[in-house]
């Protein structure tokens, strides 16, 4: 069980916004000593003591579709159920139905096996129903205490096959199992409820299940007691992420329900960030890879530092995946290589970039993180102190600096490089085909790695760089690193889903890429580069470690979950780029639902932008800075 604190659920600003105090389970020894006062306790079975891992039956049948080949078939078992009971109700003024009775007419619609057919509809019943494990203790308990428990359910399924789902979950004996399918009456219309107290005359009965009108109100009305539970789809929504597509909204939907609304699990708010709104984006996202990887016949797939943390570990859950490495990498280390062939490009981005930044940095400080600080002893030669500033104003002085000793920068770096050689050397051994895989945005990292690979190191190896998502700020770069099929990208780029990436970029706090790097931050500190004496490490960051943990385990517990449900039927773990970014796009575009975790995060702006380790500034006010 996870170590869960407890957090109000009435808080309007809730991770969570379906939760409310009203839909609180009661103790599971509270309801087993209510219930124990009755003689006999009844219990309903699909919503109630079993669960699927979807919101509707039809993704079942899309399943079913998927393995016998037959267009439409998902289409045609609901259409032919309806008519089956249609005619019930015409002939006999009712509407109770049997599997075979709905198989025989697929039968006459298809070229399929009547019974083959249903008896594939039933072993995949029987793989994809799980216990209630709310249910199954209280269960347990009461049959401990001698209670004659027994089954009402309306349902085209048998008793037997009923009592067999039941047993494979683990559930103990029951006295009897009452179906609709074969007694030809229902809750639906109470004649079930009259029958059972018919069986147990002069017994006090209650019956517990999930669906009011059927299970609460025709059971009141036929004289027995009632226990409502409410259906965790109920409280969470079949779809609980407008325009999801139908079979992954209602799979998400299901598996997020079950989790959070079976009992009273209380989770941290960054439990529920991570498994509510990180792990569908990150599960997509590595499914995605591994496709990619698979369709070419990849050798192997570097994970760079940090964000790739997160994705190594979620992607050696998946199934069929391929050999893969844990690649630390850092901006630095890049830098320096660039430093080599393009020192303008390098002044851009560790001079101008950094100057327009929200941080103000000493050129004492800017030197000794790049480890040239005897330059330090030439600032005053162009009017610099070790306190100046670096700003627009001071970087042009700072880059003649660097202009006028670049050939000492570069010599600085050598011993750096040639290390940083030599790791992506020992990472890409003798693969013929590798993918360097990146949140984003721009690339910069597996473009350089590529550079290294196939220009420096002169290797026969083929370099793919997969992103999260693409965002280069320069039209055509955008469009160059795309169509020559260097950079592929999962959510959006200026080539692919165009619209997304506009959603992303101005909607919600218009800093939506630390938003969504939350869910793949490392409780590891910033790797700075490759050194001759080993690897080098910026500070830690040990004081956001415990929230990171939590959206961590909420991510993972998420990607498991829909992994261990789906691998048979894998292609449900193909998630589209659309349906993995709702779900933060929702929470992104909310009322400040994720303040109280970002309050508590704390920037880590390390050796270079924060020397002396004194700053605080958390996610949340460094997110509406200047808004």
């Amino acid at each position: 069980m996870y170590n869960y604190e407890n957090i109000a659920p009435t808080e309007l600003n809730s991770i969570d916004p379906f939760y409310s105090q009203e839909n609180s389970r009661l103790p599971v020894m509270e309801l087993v000593e209510r219930l124990c006062e009755y003689d006999v306790i009844s219990f309903d079975v699909f919503g109630t003591l079993i669960m699927r891992p979807f919101t509707s039956p039809r993704v079942l049948f899309s399943i079913m579709e998927e393995k016998l080949g037959i267009y439409k078939f998902s289409k045609i078992r609901v259409d032919s159920e309806n008519e089956v009971r249609t005619e019930k109700n015409r002939k006999y003024s009712h509407d109770n139905v049997t599997i075979d009775e709905i198989y025989h007419l697929i039968s006459h619609k298809t070229n399929l096996d009547p019974k083959k057919t249903a008896q594939l509809e039933y072993e995949l019943e029987k793989h994809y129903c799980i216990a209630n494990q709310y249910m199954k203790e209280i269960v347990d308990l009461c049959v401990a205490s001698k209670k004659k428990i027994v089954i009402c359910s309306d349902m085209y399924l048998s008793s037997q096959q009923i009592a067999e789902l039941l047993k494979i979950n683990k559930y103990p004996y029951f006295e009897n199992v009452y179906v609709s399918s074969e007694l030809n009456k229902s809750k639906k219309y109470g004649d079930l409820f009259h029958y059972l107290k018919q069986v147990y005359q002069g017994k006090k009965i209650i019956h517990v299940g999930d669906n009011y009108d059927s299970d609460v109100k025709n059971a009141l009305e036929a004289g027995l007691d009632s226990y409502y539970y409410r259906n965790v789809n109920d409280i969470g929504g079949r779809t609980r992420i407008p325009n999801m597509s139908y079979i992954t909204s209602r799979v998400y939907s299901a598996i997020v329900n079950r989790h959070l609304y079976t009992s009273n699990n209380m989770y941290s708010e960054a439990y529920k960030l991570g498994f509510i709104y990180g792990g569908i984006y990150v599960l997509g996202f590595v499914q995605w890879i591994n496709n990619f990887v698979n369709d070419l016949d990849i050798d192997k797939i570097l994970f760079l530092s940090r964000d790739g943390d997160v994705y190594s570990k979620m992607y050696d859950l998946l199934p069929c995946h391929k050999q893969w490495e844990y690649f630390y990498w850092s901006r630095l280390a890049g830098m320096k290589i660039t430093a080599l062939e393009n020192f303008y490009e390098f002044c851009q981005r560790m001079i101008w970039h950094k100057s327009r930044g929200l941080y103000n940095i000493k050129i004492e400080h800017l030197l000794e993180f790049f480890d040239i600080d005897e330059l330090i002893y030439k600032l005053k030669e162009y009017s610099l102190t070790r306190d100046t500033l670096l700003t627009t104003t001071t970087a042009p002085i700072v880059e003649k600096l660097f202009y006028d000793n670049k050939t000492f920068i570069i010599d600085a770096f050598r011993k750096d490089i040639v290390a940083t050689f030599d790791a992506v050397r020992n990472a890409v051994g003798n693969s013929k085909q590798i993918a360097i895989v990146d949140v984003g945005w721009a690339g910069t990292g597996p473009l350089i790695i590529k550079k290294i690979i196939n220009k420096y190191l002169n290797l026969e190896c083929k370099v793919y760089a997969l992103l999260a998502g693409y965002k280069q700020p320069i039209d055509n770069m955008a469009a160059l690193y795309t169509m020559d099929k260097t950079i592929h990208s999962y959510l959006f780029s200026s080539n692919l889903n165009r619209d997304l990436m506009d959603i992303h970029i101005n909607m919600g706090t218009k800093k939506n890429n630390l938003l969504l790097e939350i869910f793949t931050q490392s409780c590891t500190p910033s790797f700075l580069g490759y050194t001759s004496h080993g690897l080098s490490f910026d500070r830690e960051e040990k004081e956001n470690y415990s929230l990171i943990r939590d959206i961590t385990k909420g991510v993972t517990d998420f990607v498991k979950q829909y992994i261990e449900f789906f691998s048979r039927d894998s292609f449900i773990l193909n998630i589209s780029a659309y349906d993995a970014y709702l779900p933060f796009n929702e929470l992104k575009n909310s009322s400040k639902r994720m303040d109280s975790i970002l309050a508590k995060l704390i920037i880590a702006r390390g050796k270079l932008y924060d020397a002396d380790d004194v700053s605080e500034e958390t996610w949340l006010s460094f997110l509406y800075k200047n808004e």
